[in-house]
């Protein structure tokens, strides 16, 4: 494992934290942390609104105390977490990981059960509700599970791998790789796929949604221990968008980004329908929809595996786009996909810090199960082509010149090389990281843009950004050579 130059440091005596190199122990700190914070934050946004006498912890109506010394909660736990820290680093730095973990737990656990203490006493009174509480709460819960199943799944699939000796192998334009684990694709389906289930697994939709990324799941998982053709995993790939459409999900319509100038207000493909009867299962199937759907999960799936190239690139252009669904979803009035974007959100949120740069895992064929979930929630919050376009136009329009660039020179656009745009950012000279933010903060402003715009301004920002990408992909190209 490489050295994380970002690693936390004594300024007294110059050296790197033993907490750094062990992500579990870690990860309790970071959530004892984050409880911590929670509370403060509750208390702070609450604290105008609470009477002047309180009750405290652990005593009764009767005992009230000034509202102030509810302060001394979240200081009391980061207190503790601070000393509880400093105990299992001392461990760490004598090899006693074991004896380490016990301080990491307890700090979670007392963190956790202060706040919610403090939480019951303030909700004893009736506070009027904060800006946008009535939206955000009910996506509290998913956010959290999605995200503690995936910090917790993930460093168990890399100490897995590396038990069963399963490491990154020479592929395509990467003669030279790093002995690092590529089972990405499980912790992402199992963190997802179980919070999914968990809360809304009543919804034949979202059950057809978890086994068409099974499909994806096993199909990568098995190409990450032993390459299979291009063939067999786009078959798959299809096999899952079909698994889907089954199971009722599809695009109808789209809007028509002219709409006002010429035609109607919407492109309707829903006029050609069938019956399908196997057994006692029958739906009736729009044909013309059910191609557009394919297709689209098809495109994306492969889109977002193109992006793949950088530590924690996809994984946070996932996330990204994962908040962008949310939003929309919110926006739309489609509760329910807006639980399924925080999932996702949460569960690459609990991946990316094993993730980013220097990975300790590869997305791997998890790259190909980001892009199968990111088509279908786009699908699902109504938002359908032109906004998860818009998100995503940078990587699309990087995967299209590439695939022109390797047509033109008389390669397969299948076979991978080093010409997307973050490898000649790369060759340019720009750093790992700096590559990896670059692209984040694109993809952040593009998601805003799609979020805010509507019709032909959203139709005018995709082109717009196509020009410009084309540009800056022909500029670095010229350079790179």
């Amino acid at each position: 494992m490489g050295k994380n130059k970002m690693a936390l440091q004594f300024p007294w005596k110059n050296q790197k934290l033993e907490l750094n190199k062990d992500p579990l122990i870690l990860g309790g700190f970071l959530a004892a942390l984050f409880a911590t914070a929670a509370g403060f934050a509750a208390l702070a946004l609450s604290f105008g609104a609470l009477p002047d006498q309180v009750p405290l912890l652990f005593t009764t109506t009767s005992q009230l105390s000034p509202k102030w010394f509810l302060l001394i909660v979240p200081f009391l736990s980061l207190l503790f977490v601070l000393l509880n820290a400093s105990l299992a680093e001392l461990l760490l730095r004598r090899e006693d990981r074991p004896a380490a973990l016990f301080p990491a737990f307890v700090s979670t656990f007392v963190s956790v059960i202060l706040t919610l203490s403090l939480l019951g006493i303030i909700r004893i009174f009736p506070i009027p509700l904060l800006l946008g509480e009535e939206v955000v709460y009910p996506l509290l819960t998913p956010l959290f599970l999605s995200t503690a199943a995936a910090f917790i799944i993930t460093p168990l699939a890399v100490q897995l791998a590396r038990r069963l000796k399963l490491f990154d192998q020479p592929h395509g334009p990467y003669p030279k790789v790093k002995p690092i684990p590529r089972l990405g694709a499980l912790p992402l389906f199992l963190s997802f796929s179980a919070t999914a289930l968990w809360l809304a697994g009543q919804n034949p939709q979202i059950v057809a949604l978890v086994w068409g990324a099974a499909v994806i799941t096993l199909i990568q998982v098995i190409d990450d221990l032993y390459p299979l053709p291009p063939l067999v995993q786009g078959l798959g790939h299809i096999l899952a968008a079909v698994i889907v459409v089954l199971g009722g999900v599809g695009v109808d319509f789209i809007t028509n980004p002219l709409r006002g100038f010429v035609g109607p207000d919407f492109i309707r493909f829903d006029s050609w329908q069938v019956n399908l009867v196997l057994g006692s299962w029958h739906t009736k199937l729009s044909v013309w929809s059910a191609f557009l759907t394919v297709g689209w999960i098809f495109a994306l799936v492969n889109v977002v595996d193109w992006l793949d190239g950088l530590d924690g690139l996809a994984a946070g252009v996932g996330a990204i786009a994962a908040g962008a669904i949310v939003v929309i979803s919110l926006l739309l009035n489609t509760p329910e996909t807006a639980i399924l974007g925080t999932i996702l959100f949460g569960a690459l949120l609990g991946f990316l810090p094993f993730n980013f740069f220097p990975a300790q895992i590869y997305l791997g064929g998890g790259a190909f199960l980001l892009g199968y979930l990111l088509a279908v929630l786009a699908i699902f919050s109504g938002a359908k082509a032109g906004t998860a376009t818009l998100v995503l136009a940078v990587p699309i329009i990087d995967a299209f010149y590439v695939i022109y660039s390797r047509v033109i020179r008389g390669l397969s656009p299948f076979v991978g090389d080093k010409t997307h745009l973050h490898h000649r950012l790369l060759k340019a000279g720009v750093s790992h990281p700096k590559i990896v933010l670059l692209e984040w903060a694109f993809v952040l402003a593009l998601a805003v843009a799609a979020v805010s715009l509507k019709g032909f301004a959203k139709f005018a920002a995709i082109a717009l950004v196509f020009a410009g990408t084309l540009l800056g992909n022909r500029l670095l190209l010229r350079k790179s050579a």
